[in-house]
């Protein structure tokens, strides 16, 4: 049995694949097996995973229908036999080391989620999370806390997961799948790991998920962070305030993307929205929120029309991600 499970989704992604299954396939931990779930690709991906597989015995393909990034994920958990679970985006390369990096944490501390840091390349910026060269171990609540400040990032690709605790959870949705999965994964932990050198290298692509323009799919991210705050109030109530705190980042991110795209497109949305701030706005005490979001809901609530232009304005001025989106 080996000791780690590593599941790659693949869809349509011909041109990044080989690259990213190289970068895996020449680690310098071994002892792991390659999953690829190819879910319905219709370019040259699928002869690509397959001719992996012929060469080196590590590798295994699941061929399935097209079901989303979240049921390829569920079926490469269903099929993985190691010790732990890893998850790579079939776009993305891992620095040589990174997963002996993540077991040896794992196993050194007897913890049930192993981290590391990651680059991120978006329209040739790099940017990078973090690389403080520091090593932290959290328990359940710190971890949690940790998420939802964003201590560490909340996708599922800079981490290795206990199976025992990856296998009993199931991704959701297309969008914040990560966060939730990660969310869950984390009630159960009990120990957390997290050494901020980097290791795996994120590229965002121009059509990727992160990057496509609002439409009503967004929606699943205020569900998600409604979710993550009714798990609070019912099993973790010392993390309530950081929960309302997420959900309400959350809503005012929601809510830029929504004017970038047109209000007027997405009027129902806009006012779930709006609603959901104005309550935000009367639960929080000043000294909770960041002055960043504070003065954006006093700004919001004195005049939208002038929020949407400054947050505009801000967005060219500082070359937000948001205002790339397609």
């Amino acid at each position: 049995m080996p000791l780690l499970s590593v599941i790659v989704t693949v869809y349509n992604k011909e041109e990044y694949l080989r690259p990213c299954l190289q970068s895996i396939l020449n680690q310098t931990f071994v002892g792991f097996e390659l999953i690829l779930v190819n879910d319905g690709s219709i370019d040259k991906s699928t002869e690509i995973c397959d001719d992996f597989a012929r060469r080196d015995k590590r590798v295994f393909v699941i061929h399935q229908k097209n079901k989303g990034v979240s049921e390829a994920r569920n079926a490469g958990i269903n099929y993985a036999t190691g010790k732990y679970i890893g998850f790579v985006d079939c776009d993305d390369t891992l620095e040589p080391d990174m997963y002996a990096t993540l077991i040896n944490n794992a196993v050194g501390y007897d913890a049930d989620v192993s981290i590391c840091g990651v680059r991120k390349e978006i329209a040739g910026k790099i940017e990078l999370y973090y690389n403080s060269k520091r090593l932290k171990t959290y328990n359940t609540e710190e971890a949690l806390a940790a998420l939802l400040k964003k201590e560490f990032l909340r996708s599922v690709y800079d981490k290795i997961y206990e199976a025992g605790i990856a296998k009993k959870i199931k991704f959701e949705g297309a969008i914040y799948e990560d966060t939730f999965y990660n969310f869950r994964v984390l009630c159960d932990a009990k120990k957390v790991v997290f050494e901020d050198v980097i290791k795996y290298n994120y590229i965002v692509r121009d059509n990727s998920v992160s990057m496509s323009k609002f439409n009503t799919k967004y929606m699943d991210t205020v569900e998600v962070s409604k979710k993550i705050l009714d798990i609070c109030r019912s099993r973790f109530t010392g993390l309530i305030n950081e929960a309302l705190i997420f959900d309400l980042i959350t809503n005012i991110s929601l809510l830029n993307t929504i004017l970038l795209a047109g209000k007027n497109n997405h009027k129902a949305e806009y006012d779930i929205i709006t609603k959901s701030l104005n309550t935000n706005f009367n639960v929080l005490p000043n000294s909770q929120v960041s002055a960043k979001h504070r003065y954006s809901l006093n700004l919001f609530k004195f005049s939208p029309f002038l929020y949407e232009m400054l947050m505009r304005l801000y967005c060219k001025i500082i070359d937000a991600d948001v205002s790339k989106k397609t």
